[in-house]
């Protein structure tokens, strides 16, 4: 939809822009008696990914309060679209709805557009394997241990922007050293408990690892959930990450976590898992 875009855009001799929403609006509606949204993607992730698969001209990030929200279809195109953007043509999904109750939709929008001067693109169903792709079946495959499948539908990996913090240093005495990464939003959607292939990319290098998400039973220390990275290629003089932010990428996963009855039986598995990702890095060096 974003390449669609784009290529209006420069059809036109305009600047291509995309708006996107931040919080997540359903973070607003869907109300504290139900389980909060787990995101796909925080705004700044967001924001890299168009930025590495389909760079635009403008990132509008427009702030979903309950002001907004309660905006009809009308007030939106007309303050948002027209008045603010002035736009020459709007590209949207086959499903895309807007406007206080979700009253405007495509057709709408084709009708509105018709009368105002501007022209409307409608981009989708995007399918998989003949399966329409939807950021809910997304979160499902991701949800129920499908990273494969949710990879694909996604067109990357599944990626997490996070912070590097101090641990409590076990990786160091298991001679698998680990960056500790703590995720930039709460509530984002993580993969289930277990051990990944995964790739790390900071403003210095970017380096294959093995993730762990988890809760470290061998050690039963009582924290919550942690992700550590042991990388593989970290350049000389780049050890130190405390308070670097990170983009970790979900590649593979190689094993649910388990609890080991003794340290050297987790070192033995650790060992193990290094040359399972060695051995199948090659497949994602180009992804």
């Amino acid at each position: 939809m974003i390449k669609k875009c784009i290529a209006e855009a420069n059809a036109r001799n305009l600047p291509s822009v995309v708006i996107t929403f931040h919080p997540h609006p359903q973070q607003l509606l869907r109300g504290s008696e139900l389980r909060p949204i787990r995101l796909l993607t925080g705004i700044d992730e967001r924001a890299f990914l168009i930025e590495k698969y389909a760079p635009v001209d403008i990132l509008l990030v427009l702030d979903f309060n309950r002001g907004f929200s309660s905006m009809s279809a009308d007030e939106f195109a007309e303050h948002t679209l027209e008045d603010s953007l002035g736009v020459a043509h709007v590209v949207v999904g086959y499903d895309h709805r807007f406007g206080h109750n979700r009253e405007g939709d495509v057709a709408w929008l084709q009708e509105r557009g018709a009368r105002k001067g501007y022209g409307i693109s409608v981009v989708g169903p995007i399918n998989n394997e003949n399966i329409p792709v939807s950021s809910t079946m997304i979160r499902d495959h991701i949800e129920s241990d499908r990273l494969d499948l949710a990879n694909a539908m996604l067109g990357h990996a599944h990626t997490l922007f996070g912070t590097v913090v101090h641990g409590k240093q076990r990786g160091q005495s298991l001679n698998f050293p680990t960056a500790n990464v703590e995720p930039h939003v709460d509530n984002k959607l993580m993969p289930n408990l277990g051990v990944y292939l995964s790739r790390v990319q900071t403003d210095q290098f970017c380096s294959f690892g093995m993730c762990n998400v988890g809760v470290r039973p061998t050690f039963q220390n009582g924290d919550g959930i942690t992700i550590e990275v042991n990388l593989f290629d970290i350049p000389e003089g780049q050890e130190d990450l405390y308070g670097e932010s990170v983009i970790l990428e979900f590649l593979q996963k190689l094993r649910a976590e388990k609890k080991f009855s003794s340290v050297d039986d987790l070192i033995e598995q650790l060992e193990n898992d290094k040359k399972t990702c060695l051995a199948i890095i090659e497949n994602y060096r180009d992804v």
